[in-house]
C-alpha cells in the first residue's frame, strides 16, 4: 500500500477512506455520514431573466430604483445609466460616479469629500491626488493636478503626466502612489462597457 499525502485538516483511516478531522470538542464523521452544513451567506438576488419580449429592470447605480433597459435615465433621480465603478481592496472602498463634475481622489476633506475619510491615515496619498471625469458618451478620463503628486498616479503601471487628461478603459488598474489600487469598470452606451 503506498503512502499518499492528505490535505491539511484530513486524516487517513486504515481502509483508505479519507475523513474530515474532528474540530475541538467535536467528533469525526464516519463513512457514509454527511457533515452538518455550515451556514453560508446568501448572494444578493439578481433579476431573473424574463420571458421573451418582457423587459427586466436593473437598479439605478445612484439611487437603486428600478430602471427599464429602454430608459436612458432613472425616473427617480434623473441620472443616466452611464457611470464608472472604482473598486479598491485596501482600504475597502467602492465608488460609483456618473457624468458631471469630476470625482476627486485624495485626502483633503473639502476637495475630495468622498475619499478623504478612507484615506485619512494613508500619508502616501496626496491631499489632491487625482480627478476622474465621466463623459455622457461613457468615456472616462483621469487627471493628476498640474502641480503633480509626490507619489504619482499610475494607469496600468505607467505613471501619468501631471495636468494631462488620460483616457481610462474598462478593466484598467488605477493606482494612487504605490499601495492604493482601483479596478475600473465602465458602464455606458458604448461598446466594451458593462
Amino acid at each position: 500500500m503506498s503512502e499518499r499525502a492528505t490535505p491539511p485538516g484530513w486524516y487517513l483511516v486504515p481502509d483508505g477512506e479519507e475523513l474530515e478531522a474532528p474540530e475541538e470538542g467535536g467528533t469525526a464523521h464516519g463513512p457514509g455520514e454527511a457533515p452538518e452544513p455550515e451556514p453560508t451567506a446568501e448572494p444578493a438576488p439578481r433579476p431573473a431573466p424574463g420571458p421573451a419580449g418582457v423587459e427586466v429592470s436593473a437598479p439605478c447605480w445612484n439611487c437603486r430604483a428600478p430602471v427599464a433597459p429602454r430608459d436612458a435615465r432613472c425616473a427617480s433621480c434623473d441620472r443616466t445609466r452611464t457611470h464608472v465603478l472604482l473598486v479598491c481592496a485596501e482600504p475597502c472602498l467602492e465608488l460609483r460616479h456618473g457624468p458631471g463634475p469630476p470625482l476627486h481622489l485624495g485626502r483633503h476633506p473639502d476637495w475630495a469629500p468622498r475619499t478623504a475619510a478612507a484615506f485619512a491615515g494613508w500619508n502616501k496619498i496626496s491631499r489632491h491626488h487625482a480627478s476622474l471625469t465621466v463623459e455622457p458618451d461613457g468615456s472616462a478620463w483621469v487627471e493628476e493636478p498640474e502641480t503633480g503628486t509626490r507619489n504619482g498616479t499610475y494607469l496600468n503601471r505607467a505613471r501619468i503626466a501631471p495636468g494631462v487628461r488620460t483616457p481610462v478603459r474598462d478593466g484598467d488598474q488605477l493606482r494612487l502612489g504605490l499601495r492604493v489600487s482601483f479596478v475600473v469598470r465602465l458602464y455606458g452606451p458604448g461598446p466594451g462597457t458593462g
